[in-house]
C-alpha cells in the first residue's frame, strides 16, 4: 500500500474521532444548559403568578425587575433556585411590549444566563 494511502486513512480516522468527540461534547453541554433553562422557566412561572395576583405590571416603556429575594419574601418562590447543589441568584425582567413579556436571568457557579447584569 502506498504511503499516501496510509496517511489519508490515518487523517480520515483522526478527523472522524475529532468530529465524534465534538458532537458528544455539544450534546452534553446542551443537556446541562437544558436543566438551567428549566430553572429559568420555573422562575418565570412564579413571577407570572406574583404579577398576576398583585396586579403588578409595568407601564408602557418601562420595565420591572423582580428579584429572587422579592419573590421569596412574598412567598411565591418557596424553594431556593438550586440545581444539583448549585444555588443560583437572579431576577426576572417584566416588560410591556404590546403584551407582558418575562425574561429570566440567573447566575450560578456553573451557569450564567446570557446578558445577566449584577
Amino acid at each position: 500500500m502506498p504511503k499516501n494511502n496510509i496517511l489519508f486513512i490515518i487523517w480520515g480516522i483522526i478527523v472522524f474521532i475529532v468530529i465524534t468527540l465534538l458532537t458528544i461534547l455539544g450534546f452534553m453541554l446542551k443537556n446541562i444548559n437544558k436543566n438551567y433553562k428549566t430553572l429559568e422557566d420555573k422562575f418565570i412561572t412564579e413571577t407570572e403568578k406574583y404579577t398576576s395576583n398583585e396586579s403588578y405590571y409595568p407601564t408602557n416603556g418601562s420595565n420591572l425587575k423582580i428579584t429572587k429575594k422579592e419573590l421569596m419574601e412574598k412567598g411565591y418562590l418557596k424553594d431556593d433556585l438550586k440545581l444539583d447543589g448549585d444555588t443560583c441568584d437572579g431576577y426576572v425582567v417584566v416588560r410591556l411590549d404590546g403584551v407582558v413579556k418575562y425574561d429570566a436571568y440567573i447566575k450560578c457557579k456553573k451557569y450564567t444566563t446570557k446578558d445577566y447584569e449584577n
